[in-house]
């Protein structure tokens, strides 16, 4: 009888513990589902933010024929489309770092790949960018990893770029659409501090 009185504590004690874990992990997983909008926002602001960014002022969508222009001027030109770059990287900056954690390594790499992007979609003397949106279609998956997330999305990007027409004689400038879209991109967001019952915390970005 004792034996089984023992036998009785120890299963009891044993579903008890599982109850306790079964009650923690539906607890967990109704917080992380009740953040989910939070974080497809926070996706959503983000590459808003950045891609406000992505093309330069209209007065500095210039394209120049090299034949034309002799060095100097061209020079100056190009100068000048540096300088616009480099405006829009110190915005670009700022952006970053209020949206990402206190990473400086992270923030200069995201700030060199944004520079780069520019650098490449603003070639005076072959295409400019002169339009780019890009915005978030539909989130494949969050993987939650203790106070962090890594969400899959896809994506769709409008882009418009102009170019000088070298088979006309007064070299217009025509338009052309490379309208696309993008499957299997991830970001990965991150709380700001280790508070994970709290659902209202606000998420930073980790990295994209």
């Amino acid at each position: 009888m004792k034996y089984l009185k023992k036998i009785n504590k120890g299963f009891i004690l044993t579903i008890i513990v599982l109850l306790m874990l079964l009650i923690y992990a539906f607890s967990v997983e109704a917080k992380r589902n009740a953040s989910k909008p939070q974080i497809e926002e926070a996706c959503k602001d983000y590459i808003k933010d950045i891609t406000q960014y992505a093309v330069l002022p209209e007065n500095n969508q210039k394209l120049y024929n090299t034949n034309l222009n002799n060095k100097e001027e061209q020079e100056n030109k190009e100068k000048e489309i540096k300088n616009a770059i480099e405006k829009q990287i110190e915005e670009t900056e700022k952006v970053l770092k209020s949206k990402m954690i206190e990473n400086e390594k992270a923030v200069k790499m995201q700030k060199d790949l944004f520079e780069a992007f520019l650098v490449m979609n603003n070639d005076s003397n072959k295409e400019v960018l002169t339009k780019y949106n890009k915005e978030i279609t539909k989130i494949r998956k969050m993987d939650f990893d203790e106070n962090q997330v890594t969400v899959t999305f896809s994506g769709k990007v409008e882009k418009e770029t102009k170019y000088l027409d070298s088979f006309s004689e007064e070299e217009k400038e025509l338009f052309k659409k490379g309208d696309f879209v993008t499957e299997g991109e991830t970001m990965t967001l991150k709380k700001e501090n280790r508070r994970m019952e709290s659902n209202i915390c606000r998420l930073a970005i980790h990295g994209l």
